[in-house]
């Protein structure tokens, strides 16, 4: 609930939180991720993953809209008829009724797709400004990324050093010496840490980011509603008027207010991944954890020695196979001293290369008994 705003008053900034709504980072991945599967590797599979749901969704959006266009334009012509051909009534409005249904239909499938889209740090930021000002005095720094990625890699210290600021003469000194943080790309890091933080149970230090968030979301609000260019313009009128108690009690109001709301997405995002991981197929390892099972190309299959694991162990005598399925050790012994000697050289050779066998030091200085 918002009050009625003042222009430029910092208290009354209103700020829109439904594009947070879907968030989806690609460092959430990695709780999942099997020990033995390279990160990198498994962020692109993931990230593949979604752009693949995301495709298929946004084709079948554009086929439920052209679908609509079509019944809208024979809608029109219903229409037409029903005042040119009165002796059609019955089943022209009856058409007409049929065609508003499926309308309607397809509206609510396209606003359930949207509901359900999900976000980059990238999509959810944007950029304020594009201008280039020039002054003789300070010049404004032109470099800063647009990428919201680059951005985070360049400046990722300054920002978490400013994220965990606590008093508010702190932070107004290290904006005004750091002012490429008075940036949308500073915002999006901000909001993220904060919500990160509530899902691993750190409310207190959530509630300290959520200050800093609200300060340069602020900043920039008050930039735009004022017709400013350059955030800077607006940052010292800001912290002046932060000093009055007013508006610093009002202030500590949004951060109780914004954090509720952080705290309530925490939940969805949490009760999503518990939902996720068990809808997932599983297997507990010989370590005890739970891994998921993810189905690999037959590029990313291949062992140290350039051998598909499973053609090879379609290729194994049953007792070997079923051996190695089970993992059965004894069994694997028994099924190698059943083969001839050189029949069994063979098929733990192209095992060792297909990566189904790992020999010790020992072993491999036995390899010809």
């Amino acid at each position: 609930y918002h009050q009625p705003r003042k222009k430029g008053d910092p208290k009354t900034m209103s700020l829109n939180y439904s594009k947070w709504d879907n968030i989806v980072c690609s460092s959430d991945d990695d709780d999942d991720c099997h020990p033995n599967i390279d990160k990198k590797l498994w962020r692109r599979l993931m990230k593949e993953k979604r752009e693949k749901k995301a495709a298929e969704e946004k084709a079948r959006r554009s086929f439920l809209e052209s679908e609509n266009e079509k019944d809208r334009k024979t809608l029109e012509e219903v229409k037409k008829a029903l005042k040119d051909d009165e002796g059609k009534k019955d089943e022209l409005e009856k058409k007409q009724k049929s065609l508003l249904d499926a309308i309607k239909k397809r509206d609510r499938e396209i606003l359930a797709i949207d509901r359900r889209k999900k976000y980059t740090p990238e999509e959810m930021c944007h950029v304020v400004d594009e201008r280039t000002v020039v002054n003789s005095v300070e010049k404004k720094d032109t470099s800063i990324p647009k990428d919201y990625e680059d951005y985070v890699k360049r400046y990722e210290k300054k920002l978490e050093t400013y994220s965990k600021l606590e008093t508010e003469s702190l932070s107004q000194g290290f904006l005004l010496k750091n002012q490429e943080l008075l940036h949308e790309n500073c915002s999006g890091f901000l909001l993220l840490k904060a919500l990160d933080l509530e899902m691993d149970g750190k409310t207190a230090d959530m509630k300290k980011v959520v200050k800093q968030y609200l300060i340069v979301q602020y900043v920039l609000d008050l930039t735009k509603s004022m017709g400013k260019n350059d955030p800077r313009e607006v940052l010292m009128p800001f912290f002046n008027k932060l000093s009055t108690p007013e508006k610093m009690s009002n202030l500590k109001e949004e951060v109780e207010s914004f954090s509720r709301k952080i705290q309530d997405r925490a939940k969805v995002k949490l009760a999503e991944r518990e939902k996720e991981r068990s809808e997932r197929k599983t297997f507990t390892g010989e370590d005890g954890k739970e891994y998921e099972y993810v189905e690999l190309s037959k590029e990313e299959r291949l062992g140290p020695g350039g051998l598909d694991p499973l053609e090879v162990l379609e290729t194994l005598p049953k007792k070997l196979r079923d051996a190695f399925t089970e993992k059965d050790m004894p069994a694997l012994q028994a099924a190698i001293a059943e083969l001839p000697v050189e029949e069994a050289k063979h098929h733990m050779d192209r095992c060792v290369k297909a990566g189904l066998w790992n020999p010790s030091p020992e072993s491999e200085g036995n390899s010809d008994k």
